[in-house]
Order: structure tokens, then sequence, then C-alpha cells
């Protein structure tokens, strides 16, 4: 069912506040965890394999991607949304260290792009790890996206998948089924243990429904189906060799039906008419 408009600010907020609150957390994440490092770094290396002049990015968090970006392309045009001002804040401070560069952040949700770019449009949309897992509507975002894509554009998005069978397997060997099932029937409340945030686990037919009126999956990419999800760092040294060789692993079964069966899931999207030259 569709949200109302006032359904869809309620939520929003809900998730603005709990953002706000982890921004702080969300830093100290990335800057000591080598998996999700080396995730990003694979979601990047993806991002810059397409041709383009103007980036957006949507849930820039608290600016990693985006300065990242802009700093390693000052000549291209930069914009980043998220829903939590905080988490704005930090991406702005990142940013002032930058000079030169056309780039900004602002406050909003995908719905709200027409707003706060207007008259803009990008070669370059991206959304990296679960930013798009809290809209209430997929599909209206695909539409507000595609409004905001230029007609040759691509998108790179990323999403936590509802067919994490690692996760699965593990919590029903320790006899938690609600747990292991909390993906799959739609009670999953996010990674915090003693904080639910309302999130949806999208499956792959999911993401694909949502987007295939004007946009096929030109690539698809699935993350940890062997390889560790990134809050279970502390139990492989990611960097030795056993770490190596099930990244490998990973990319050996992203050939095969069993890619969209772990952590997260990425789709590379272009226009159909684009994707048929």
């Amino acid at each position: 069912m569709v949200p109302s408009s006032a359904q869809r600010t309620a939520y929003y907020q809900e998730v603005a506040r709990y953002f706000d609150d982890e921004a702080r957390l969300f830093e100290r994440h990335y800057e000591n965890n080598p998996i999700l490092q080396r995730i990003r770094g694979d979601f990047r290396a993806i991002t810059l394999e397409q041709p383009f002049t103007s980036g957006l990015e949507i849930g820039c968090g608290p600016g990693i991607d985006i300065a990242w970006f802009a700093a390693a392309h000052p000549e291209l045009r930069w914009r980043a949304i998220d829903i939590a001002p905080l988490m704005v804040g930090e991406a702005r401070e990142k940013l002032a260290a930058l000079s030169g560069v056309d780039v900004r952040v602002e406050v909003g949700a995908p719905e709200d792009l027409a707003t706060l770019f207007p008259q803009e449009r990008f070669d370059l949309i991206y959304c990296y790890f679960g930013a798009l897992n809290t809209v209430p509507d997929l599909r209206e975002t695909a539409q507000a996206l595609g409004r905001a894509l230029t007609p040759q554009g691509a998108m790179v998005l990323t999403f936590v998948n509802r067919w994490f069978l690692f996760d699965l397997i593990w919590n029903l060997l320790r006899l938690r089924p609600r747990r292991a099932l909390a993906r799959i029937t739609g009670s999953w409340a996010g990674y915090s243990p003693s904080r639910p945030l309302a999130s949806s686990a999208r499956s792959a037919r999911e993401v694909r429904r949502a987007f295939a009126p004007e946009f096929r999956c030109i690539k698809a990419r699935g993350y940890s189906i062997v390889y560790p999800a990134w809050y279970r760092h502390r139990f492989l040294p990611v960097e030795g060799w056993l770490g190596r060789l099930l990244w490998r692993i990973d990319a050996l079964l992203n050939r095969t039906p069993l890619w969209n069966l772990g952590e997260y899931t990425l789709y590379l999207f272009m226009r159909r008419e684009e994707a048929k030259k």
C-alpha cells in the first residue's frame, strides 16, 4: 500500500532521529572495520567504471563517500542528500576542507530532490549500504531517482538483502528462529539489538520490480555470501589467506544463481532505451 504524505513524513522523522543519534558511531564503524572498507572499495570501483560528469549520493551519512569522490575528482559536480541533519552537518565539515569543488549536501529524502536541486540532473546516482532500506515506498523512490537522472545516466544502488543465507543458518543453529527469519518475514528492524528501526530488507525481485518500468539491470552483485558480514569482522583476519579465499569464493558465486544470498546486493541500472544500445 502506498503510504500517505503524513505517514511518509512521520517515518522519515523517525529515521532522521535514529541516524542523528548514530552519527558518530557510523564514522567509528568505518574507521575500525576492514570488511566495510573492502566492500566500500568495491562499490566505489564499480561506480567509477561509469562515465559521468556529475554525481548524486543518496544517504550520504557523515560524508565518507561524497568527500572521497569530491577530493578524487574535483573537476566534477557533486551533490548528496541525507535524511538526518547531524549526518549532513558532519558531511559538510569534511567538505569544508576542499576548495574549488562544486559540491553541496542537503537534508532531505529522494522524493525531495526536485525541490533541493531544481534544474539539476545527474549522470550518476549512487547509494551505498542501507539507505534505500529505509524508504517507505521503493517504487516511489525509483521514480524520484529517475526524474533526477540524465537520459544516458547510470545508477549504482546497494541494499541490505532479504535472503542472507549465512545469517539464516547461523541464527537457526543458535536457536534464534525469530532473528533468523526477521528479514524474510518483514520484521527486521535494523542492526542495533537495543534500538529497533522499522526497515525493509530488499529481495532481488522486489528491487527489480520497483525499477523495471523505466530501468534495466545491467549488473548485479552480492557481498558477504561466504565472506564475513561487516558486523563479524572480529571473527576473521580479512587480510589473511582465509579472508582472501572467501572473497574469491564470493566472486565465483556471483557467476551463479547463488549471487543474491549475501548480506548486501548491488545493482547497476540504466534506462531501458540506453541499455539496448
